[in-house]
């Protein structure tokens, strides 16, 4: 009987054992999500409107609904304030995205599109190319004489609450956060925030992150996490990539200051923040955030009396990977 048992208990023990391997969390492939992303082109022939005189036209696109929809954006100019010309969520693959609404017809496959649109009343063509985030500051290393906070190998400079060790991932040359918020990890001590080891003055900070997809989630809950600055505050972190980018999405200061622009990228993208910190002596901070390399706040005035600020990553309900984190005093 016990040896029956034993030969029932092996594959039950082998799934549970690669049951718990598929738990662990991987970003997904960018190839994919060929369709996912930035893509920019020109009306063709406009006749009206500020479309004749400067005839671009770009799109955003995202998977939704668990993968089954692309939340599609038609507008302007990307990264911008520009009122998109349409937002459509429509149901999809990742080879092919087809738009027929608001008097535009599209099918996004391959890396060049052309599509036709209602154009202040006349029927226009455009074309759309697939492009890459345009981020100018993703890679930049560190100048002779600033102090890394991490450079892919270890988590020296850093610490959870009450100096205790990091327990978030190294995954390539990134660290991945470890979720606190999942039972199984709060039950082992695994995941919280991270902080600086040390406090610094005044600063210019970069640092790198990139989000998952995660096309079954939506608003706070896809990719929250936040860059701490001391007592300055939080600038968020989330992937806010095709909406409209309010006070709690990426750039905010957390539920105080919308971002000037949406600079937020598509998933999967390296994206870098470079942020300038003047610690005045009359209890503020002039703080100036660019995202991608958009100026999101500029020479921002912000209640601080602090003399040093620690820097901060929130673990909070999502898998981000950080990396290239350096700063220089001034």
């Amino acid at each position: 009987m016990k040896r029956f048992q034993s030969i029932l208990l092996a594959p039950l023990l082998l799934l549970l054992a690669s049951g718990s391997a598929l738990l662990a969390f991987s970003y997904e492939d960018p190839a994919d999500y060929p369709l996912m992303g930035d893509w920019q082109g020109e009306w063709v022939n406009a006749k009206k409107g500020h479309e004749k005189a400067h005839p671009a036209i770009a799109a955003q696109l995202l998977p939704v609904n668990g993968g089954t929809h692309y939340r599609v954006v038609i507008l302007p100019e990307l990264y911008n304030r520009a009122e998109p010309y349409l937002i459509a969520e429509v149901p999809a693959t990742d080879q092919r995205v087809a738009v027929d609404e608001g008097g535009y017809e599209v099918v996004f496959s391959g890396t060049e599109v052309r599509g036709r649109a209602k154009l202040h009343g006349d029927s226009t063509e455009f074309v759309l190319r697939k492009v890459a985030l345009d981020s100018p500051t993703v890679g930049l290393q560190p100048p002779a004489g600033a102090t890394v906070l991490f450079d892919g190998s270890d988590y020296s400079s850093w610490m959870h609450g009450e100096a205790k060790p990091v327990t978030w991932d190294i995954v390539g040359s990134a660290m991945q956060t470890v979720t606190k918020h999942n039972q199984a990890n709060r039950a082992q001590g695994l995941g919280g925030d991270l902080q600086s080891r040390e406090k610094f003055g005044s600063m210019r900070l970069h640092l790198e992150f990139r989000y998952p997809v995660e096309a079954g989630k939506s608003g706070q809950g896809r990719s929250n996490s936040g860059l701490f600055l001391g007592a300055i505050g939080e600038v968020q972190i989330l992937n806010s990539y095709t909406t409209p980018n309010y006070w709690n999405e990426c750039g905010a200061f957390y539920k105080r200051i919308p971002a000037k622009v949406d600079a937020a990228g598509p998933p999967l993208e390296w994206q870098a923040y470079d942020v300038d910190i003047d610690l005045q002596v009359n209890g503020k901070a002039v703080v100036t955030v660019q995202l991608n390399g958009r100026i999101l706040h500029h020479q921002m005035e912000m209640p601080c009396g602090a003399k040093e600020l620690s820097i901060g990553l929130q673990d909070h309900i999502n898998i981000l990977q950080f990396r290239n984190i350096w700063l220089v005093e001034k």
